[in-house]
């Protein structure tokens, strides 16, 4: 969990972290030079990836309070290095000038966390901006595939899914948001992610926009998966 008191918290994190991330090579025991320069060539153009969960969540819905906060210390301490989850609207160490409507609301790693709904506001609208998205109001799961960006002040994504948690949670698709990102969670820190992504880039179009929905589709009742997958606004769609 990584503070994340606006859009540009985030651009600046998920971007540092992928430049120090390293990129996954091929590599072939006593290989002549002829092959050695394939690989290399090979290597050059494998694309980094990086999948980042992103919660728009507000302490005063009841659903929040029940399914959301009390789990935030859990996941801040579970995803590690596997993903960054990021909770807009919600950090630590503010300056109390900063937002004058900032309050505590839990504890992440025995600091108090704060938030604030200007923040919160703030970083609604810059996703609205900068992508399709359009928040429901209610709270809502962003799921993103991104890749370094040239672009200091944005992110690169290459695809991108919205998950209504609330209408899920009425669907019974999960029985817990807790269940859900552990399964997020679990799947980012696999090979799985990363062979998934290689053969996107290969097949590109559709596939690759289909990926992160399919995924998230597997993580569901198998009752749910084939009328979700045909619901496309409904509580999973891409962006």
């Amino acid at each position: 969990m990584i503070d994340a008191i606006c859009y540009k918290d985030i651009v600046n994190s998920v971007n540092q972290d992928l430049k120090s991330s390293p990129t996954r090579v091929t590599l072939f025991d006593s290989v002549d030079s002829v092959t050695s320069n394939a690989m290399q060539e090979i290597n050059s153009k494998v694309k980094k990836h990086t999948l980042v969960a992103i919660l728009f969540c507000n302490p005063k819905t009841e659903f929040c309070q029940k399914e959301i906060l009390s789990s935030l210390s859990y996941l801040h301490h579970r995803s590690k290095h596997h993903i960054n989850i990021f909770c807009c609207g919600y950090g630590a160490y503010w300056p109390e000038h900063k937002y004058p409507d900032l309050e505590i609301v839990t504890k992440i790693g025995g600091t108090d966390w704060c938030y604030s709904d200007n923040a919160f506001v703030e970083a609604i609208e810059a996703f609205e901006s900068t992508t399709k998205w359009r928040y429901s109001g209610e709270n809502e799961l962003l799921l993103l595939d991104v890749s370094p960006s040239t672009d200091s002040d944005n992110l690169s994504i290459n695809s991108a899914i919205v998950c209504n948690l609330e209408r899920m949670k009425l669907d019974n698709a999960f029985s817990s948001v807790r269940s859900l990102l552990e399964d997020v969670i679990r799947y980012a820190s696999s090979s799985n992610a990363t062979e998934a992504w290689e053969f996107s880039d290969k097949k590109g179009g559709e596939l690759a926009a289909d990926l992160l929905k399919n995924t998230m589709l597997s993580f569901l009742p198998k009752q749910l998966q084939v009328s979700y997958k045909k619901a496309e606004n409904y509580a999973i769609r891409k962006i």
